[in-house]
């Protein structure tokens, strides 16, 4: 019998007791901590979900015992928990959303009642990912930030046991608005979807030890992206560090005869590209000069004389958007890389890159456009960030998917011709090599060739709204059981 995973995700946003500080994100945390374990093969009925009003005391102990009383020998124990944790007259406590300010030793739980719980679970892997919050709490009498004491002698009596704690005893876990999560909630989700290759060791597995490697790594990193003025969170791992224990296995989760699975995101936009086009006449590059002849034959010379009349056009445009990025994320100078060589441009940062290059207009030899592109989302919620739909709303009209096979597209027409409410907005060609689908309802055109499907909006409007129209589009198309098969190009 195959082992399960069951995971316990508790998280407190809101306190029944209003004195007691709001977590931001911290629900949000919680369900995205859930989902990537299911799309990692937990079943949904060995996850058990409590956030806020949920989060009692009481249905935190009655799920607790519910794991202890059916896990069984080579399973896995998986607990989430986002809220104010402290110690209190040297009694270590996790507060639920009942917990009262006045009388909380007793409306919380005494850490040792929980790891208690799990000692019985002693032949089975417990893995305890703790962000605790307690700094707004300290100033109570006899209130303190958590000792890990006894989180530290838990792990070491086995090897089978592991906890992470988002942060030092001394220091504070941060939300990002930006991702609307926590830091730390937000990478432990990357890695396990597998958006996270640098979390991945050789063998293509997430684990223990090359979780924390990447935690350490990458929520300083974040830190410094989100986070104004000069502070710290450093991860910590208590227990084995050994690359044996396997959190996840994505060799386990490819396709059959398929290479790594690295993409359980529900966010289509990250195995995108989002690009646009600005077109205008060669005789207003900063860089030209009148030619010996007039433009007209789209021959070597003549690219290559658009090429070289636009290469500083390029320079500028690039020069602007690297400027934009630096100042509105607080890249360092190692977090940016910058390229630029003649009519082309590239920018990599951590989060995504961006390509710029000039051609010659193929419809009219007088004409050139400017090709932007962003793609490789490597955090593919910074799309919702307003500084980067500000940077690139001028630049990027469309969101483009490259297949990394073919689609069927005589089979995808089909499929859409069953439903009618589809069906009469839909155009192609008789030899069936490409179509165009309108979706009035989500202000969305979208054209699909065998390598290519474009999502663009179906009147004037900003970056914002086109990415917002996409996924509404994804949505309608789900809704109606047409699936197109993304799979995206891994760079």
């Amino acid at each position: 019998m195959r082992p399960r995973t069951h995971v316990i995700a508790i998280a407190i946003e809101d306190y029944l007791d209003a004195s007691l500080p709001a977590i931001g994100y911290a629900n949000r945390d919680a369900e995205a901590f859930t989902v990537a374990w299911q799309a990692c093969g937990a079943d949904r009925s060995d996850c058990q979900l409590l956030v806020s009003t949920a989060a009692t005391l009481t249905n935190l102990q009655l799920a607790v015992r519910k794991v202890s009383g059916i896990a069984a020998e080579g399973d896995r124990v998986v607990m989430f928990y986002a809220g104010h944790a402290l110690t209190i007259d040297s009694i270590d406590r996790i507060t639920t959303y009942d917990t009262q300010s006045t009388d909380i030793d007793r409306t919380s739980m005494p850490l040792s009642e929980l790891l208690d719980s799990f000692r019985r679970l002693d032949k089975c892997q417990v893995i305890l990912f703790l962000e605790p919050y307690h700094d707004p709490l300290i100033s109570l009498p006899g209130v303190n930030s958590l000792d890990v004491s006894a989180l530290k002698s838990f792990c070491k009596e086995s090897k089978l046991r592991n906890a992470f704690l988002a942060c030092k005893e001394t220091e504070t876990s941060y939300r990002s608005g930006t991702q609307k999560q926590g830091i730390w909630t937000y990478c432990i989700v990357q890695a396990m979807n597998g958006s996270a290759k640098a979390a991945v060791d050789k063998e293509g597995r997430l684990s223990v030890a090359s979780l924390q490697a990447f935690l350490q790594d990458e929520v300083p990193r974040m830190l410094r992206v989100s986070i104004a003025g000069a502070v710290k969170q450093s991860p910590t791992m208590l227990g084995s560090k050994s690359k044996d224990l396997i959190l996840v296995d994505f060799r386990d989760l490819a396709p059959s005869g398929g290479s790594l699975a690295i993409q359980h995101t529900t966010n289509p936009i990250q195995d995108s590209c989002l690009t646009g086009e600005m077109r205008g006449r060669v005789k207003d590059l900063k860089g030209y000069s009148k030619p010996k002849s007039p433009l007209c034959n789209h021959n070597d010379w003549e690219r290559s004389f658009v090429e070289s009349a636009g290469a500083r056009d390029v320079t500028e445009q690039a020069t602007s958007i690297f400027e934009l990025m630096r100042e509105a994320f607080r890249y360092k100078r190692k977090d940016l890389s910058f390229s630029n060589v003649g009519p082309t441009a590239s920018i990599k940062c951590p989060d995504f890159d961006v390509n710029i290059s000039l051609s010659q207009d193929p419809d009219d030899a007088e004409r050139y456009f400017i090709a932007t592109e962003v793609r490789s989302f490597r955090n593919p919620l910074i799309v919702e960030d307003v500084s980067f739909l500000a940077i690139f709303t001028k630049y990027c009209s469309r969101v483009v998917f490259e297949m990394a096979g073919f689609l069927d597209l005589e089979a995808k027409i089909d499929d859409i011709e069953e439903i009618d409410a589809l069906a009469e907005h839909l155009e192609y060609d008789p030899e069936c090599t490409e179509f165009t689908l309108k979706l009035p309802d989500a202000g969305i055109n979208i054209h699909a060739t065998e390598k290519k499907i474009v999502f663009a909006l179906d009147r004037h409007g900003d970056l914002k709204q086109l990415l917002g129209n996409t996924q509404k589009a994804f949505a309608k198309l789900a809704g109606n059981r047409i699936q197109l098969g993304l799979t995206g190009k891994s760079d």
